[in-house]
């Protein structure tokens, strides 16, 4: 009987034959659905917050780090493209731009076509033994598991202090560096973006501080270098919380904002000057009774980026007048161990503390990269407008590699409905603080941005990298989408490649720890998009216009002003440097991006006048890959530029590197105590030498003594 059964029960299953197609039922996982198009709702004010906390007192409750910077802005940020933004989008009738504050965002249903994602598989290769320097750095092992807080001996002041920020656990990097920084050990630090290197360094020198001598005339102690305004602006608001129960004194002193302000707080004299390079040489030639002499801790944030060719000159000037017997610490998530460069600092035997690798991304990032063939360049605005209005809609941030592109993107997204910002150099430092605050606070949805945010901003809760053009190295890379997926938190990036970019992602892939995502967008999307802005491209050049007119109209006013100044006698004395005004021209020219051919540069103008200067999608999108190509191929030219010659030959060991092989130790000691017969004969060598060539001077010859005389006939 049972047999009967199971043959009833094999007819009635069916089973699948081999050339048979069989439709897929499966459905995308809640994971990937996050990041594919979707219709959201534009948030409204809720009328309670869930996370709200009652606060102990008032000041607490007023209490914003963003004041303490209110004393060095003295003029107010002042930016008028969003008002022309906001003016063409009342005046056109146009419902594919039209947005309702509190309604959908205007995607139709074919917009919500869902992308095509697939997992980029990398090859793989043996990998190749790295060679560490020991002679140059001393390596120390850290119990990073086991590490809190309460082990480290840190005063109460700053103990109460990490418990008002919130921390609970040491991150790895802070775990190490702690209580090596605390010895007065000089540092070589490495971690991943978002680990928390600020407080790593801040925490010790704080420490530190607390126990330096009572009275007399206060000094500054600590100095604290950083590349870029934002950065410094950042470390300085990070420094004040933790230094919030103490009465130690901090200054900030970086470009763009109010110089008297900077003057007054540095004739005090704080504890610690958190600064830029160049922003700090200028005070130490104008500002009184401010020096360097008594400085005791060197720190340098983005510690590659502060010794590279770009502050070379900077850098030597501010080193020469720091005191010889301080402590030095450097950080970055891309540091280098290149002993040449680190020199430059004059470090002592450092402690090298690479906790991550130096080409490693936060493990929590996912990566997407984004293929566009040779002849879809022109494509990169509608593929970026299709991303930021389909999926990526919440606090993003958009790279590109020129002010130029920035500004005119942050145009472009906001004539499609988006809340835009801007970041780069041609802004007013007001207008870039300005920017960033906006977006920290999340009234702006995207930030446009050059490579001046790329470094060590902690902005919480970005969601998305994207890069409209891939940058020119895999650190700039690490840099860029370090913005996002930091202290724990999960983050996306999405990359725009072209055909000439493929090296790079190709690096990417290889070293990335999670699977790498390849996304592709829908072709009738694309084209819908590309329609969109070529309708806009009018309404962009208005406004384009009617800024190159303002501009031209306050630089007439600025003249006038100057000229009436000259007329009164009121005439502003130029600033002190440290390099005359032909030094500055040749360095800048020398750093620049240009071509430095006189000759193919007025022929280049030339051809620019002849064909009236186009402004086309191709020639956009070829001068931002075009100063990508510059940079690179400027890298490559130093990477491979000729070593200067020593006197003395570096010796090497495997792979290359210098500093692998100890030298030869004295034998004095061995001399005495080692009676060998291979020991006396070698004691004796010289005298045995000398012995014999006496004797061979005495007997005569073609060396030694005078030539033989002829015999006479």
């Amino acid at each position: 009987m049972a047999r009967e059964n199971n043959g009833k029960l094999a007819g009635l299953i069916r089973t699948i034959d081999e050339d048979e197609e069989v439709q897929d039922f499966s459905e995308e996982s809640d994971a990937e659905i996050k990041f594919q198009p979707s219709k959201q709702k534009n948030k409204r004010k809720a009328d309670f917050d869930t996370d709200f906390q009652f606060v102990s007192s008032v000041e607490e409750y007023n209490k914003d780090s963003w004041n303490d910077l209110t004393k060095y802005v003295k003029r107010k940020a002042k930016t008028k493209t969003d008002d022309k933004i906001k003016k063409v989008l009342r005046g056109t009738q146009s419902e594919d731009v039209k947005v309702d504050s509190d309604s959908d965002l205007c995607l139709s249903d074919d917009e919500l076509k869902h992308d095509r994602i697939r997992v980029k598989e990398k090859k793989k290769k043996k990998a190749t033994p790295e060679v560490d320097e020991e002679e140059f750095f001393e390596n120390v092992d850290a119990d990073v598991d086991n590490a809190s807080f309460y082990q480290m001996n840190l005063s109460r002041p700053l103990m109460k202090a990490i418990g008002e920020m919130k921390f609970v656990h040491p991150t790895p990097i802070q775990a190490s560096t702690i209580p090596v920084a605390l010895l007065g050990r000089d540092i070589c630090g490495c971690a991943a973006t978002g680990t928390g290197k600020t407080a790593a360094y801040m925490l010790p020198t704080l420490e530190r501080l607390l126990y330096r001598p009572a009275g007399g005339t206060p000094v500054t102690r600590v100095l604290v270098l950083v590349p870029t305004r934002e950065l410094g602006v950042q470390v300085y608001q990070v420094s004040r919380q933790l230094a919030q129960f103490t009465d130690i004194q901090i200054g900030l002193s970086v470009g763009g904002l109010d110089l008297k302000a900077q003057e007054t707080i540095l004739r005090k004299n704080p504890d610690i000057v958190i600064a830029t390079p160049g922003r700090l040489i200028d005070h130490l030639k104008s500002t009184p009774t401010f020096g360097l002499e008594s400085i005791e801790v060197l720190i340098l944030d983005e510690a590659d980026r502060m010794l590279d060719e770009y502050f070379a000159e900077q850098m030597k000037e501010i080193v020469k007048q720091c005191a010889r017997t301080r402590q030095t610490m450097l950080f970055s998530a891309t540091m280098t161990d290149e002993v040449e460069s680190l020199a430059a600092v004059s470090l002592q035997k450092p402690v090298r503390l690479f906790v991550d690798s130096n080409r490693d991304v936060a493990f929590n990032l996912r990566q997407e990269f984004l293929r566009i063939r040779s002849d879809k360049e022109a494509d990169r605005e509608s593929i970026l407008a299709a991303l930021v209005c389909r999926t990526f809609r919440e606090h993003c941030m958009v790279f590109v590699q020129t002010k130029k592109q920035a500004h005119r993107l942050h145009i472009l997204l906001g004539l499609l409905g988006l809340k835009v910002g801007e970041l780069h150099g041609n802004l007013t430092q007001p207008q870039r603080l300005d920017a960033l605050q906006k977006f920290k606070d999340k009234q702006v949805d995207i930030l446009v941005a050059t490579d001046v945010a790329a470094r060590g901003l902690d902005i919480q809760g970005v969601q998305t990298v994207i890069n409209f053009v891939m940058p020119a190295t895999l650190e700039h890379y690490i840099h860029r989408v370090g913005r996002t997926a930091r202290a724990g938190r999960a983050g996306v990036s999405v990359s725009l490649a072209g055909e000439q970019e493929r090296k790079i992602v190709k690096e990417v892939v290889k070293r990335a720890k999670n699977p790498v995502k390849s996304r592709v967008i829908p072709p009738d999307i694309l084209d819908k998009y590309r329609d969109k802005l070529n309708k806009l491209e009018p309404q962009i050049e208005q406004i384009l216009q009617e800024e190159y007119e303002e501009r031209l109209l306050s630089k007439a006013e600025n003249q006038a002003n100057k000229a009436e100044k000259l007329l009164k006698g009121e005439s502003s004395q130029a600033r002190p440097w440290f390099q005359t005004k032909k030094q500055r021209k040749e360095e800048k020219d020398k750093l620049s991006l240009k071509n430095h051919d006189p000759k193919k540069a007025d022929k280049k103008q030339n051809t620019k006048k002849k064909k009236g200067n186009k402004d086309t999608p191709e020639e956009r999108v070829k001068n931002e890959v075009g100063k990508v190509a510059l940079l690179q191929a400027k890298l490559a030219k130093k990477k491979h530029k000729m070593k200067k010659i020593n006197a003395v030959e570096d010796k090497t060991i495997e792979g290359g590197k210098k500093g692998g092989v100890k030298r030869k130790k004295s034998n004095f000691g061995e001399d005495l105590w080692n009676t060998s017969q291979k020991n006396a004969k070698k004691l004796r060598h010289e005298a045995n030498f000398a012995k014999k060539a006496k004797v061979k001077s005495n007997k005569g010859g073609k060396a030694f003594g005078k030539p033989k005389q002829k015999k006479k006939r």
